[in-house]
């Protein structure tokens, strides 16, 4: 059995843990689980999340994947 490996940060607006398989690469857009904010991936070393600005969360074809 293959172990993932999970790294933890948090959540820029509301502070939230938020935990992220190994596989998800910078630029990867996510939802936070609380507040509800689009987050992208900045940068994997170290990990760090940066808010979505809102005018480019309009495109219904693009939907971020949720971490909690």
């Amino acid at each position: 059995m293959l172990a993932m490996s999970l790294e933890t940060t948090k959540c820029p607006v509301c502070g939230r843990k938020l935990a992220l398989q190994e596989y998800v690469t910078h630029g990867t857009r996510l939802v936070c689980t609380d507040c509800e904010s689009n987050l992208y991936v900045e940068a994997r070393r170290p990990l760090r999340l940066k808010l979505v600005p809102e005018e480019a969360t309009y495109n219904a074809n693009d939907r971020p994947e949720s971490y909690g």
